[in-house]
């Protein structure tokens, strides 16, 4: 059994605890293989202060583990008073980039890199949103963004590297 907390960005004063479990049963329809259930549950109340009942989990692969964890969470906090939530009102911010300078004198091969930050209570940031734009060409289908809702690393790769040769 292990504890992990929960916090909404939008309220960072609000902390709700929620348990995992993981229960080994046996399944005798399959030659008696160990199957585990993962139980997720929280003592917090729903929006309407009844209970949030347990999520329950039948592990079968490690590849979709942290998936069906994570979806089984976000169903909890969905029951969860939030409130009292507080007003994204301050947009995201550059904290570095590369080149740092409009008319900097790079490498050819060199990435255009960008970490972008929002700082809580905020929503984060919403990539589908970020438009980038390189000498009035928009690149914003070619970016990677690296990273975490409330910060991101976005680098541009340009498929073409065009040179002068004297």
């Amino acid at each position: 059994m292990t504890d992990y907390l929960l916090r909404n960005s939008l309220n960072p004063n609000k902390v709700v605890s929620c348990t995992i479990t993981f229960r080994q049963i046996v399944n005798k329809g399959e030659e008696g293989e160990p199957v585990w259930l993962i139980e997720i549950n929280t003592v917090e109340l729903n929006k309407d202060g009844d209970p949030i009942p347990p999520v329950y989990i039948h592990y079968t692969s490690e590849l979709n583990l942290d998936l069906e964890i994570r979806e089984a969470t976000e169903y909890i906090a969905s029951q969860i008073d939030w409130s009292p939530i507080t007003e994204d009102v301050r947009p995201p911010f550059v904290i570095y980039s590369f080149p740092s300078t409009p008319n900097e004198v790079v490498d050819i091969y060199s990435d255009v890199v960008v970490d972008i930050k929002d700082l809580l209570p905020s929503a984060g940031i919403d990539v589908s949103s970020v438009t980038v734009t390189v000498n009035g060409m928009d690149v914003s289908d070619e970016i990677e963004f690296i990273g975490d809702p409330y910060q991101y690393r976005l680098i541009w790769s340009p498929k073409i590297r065009v040179r002068d040769y004297y």
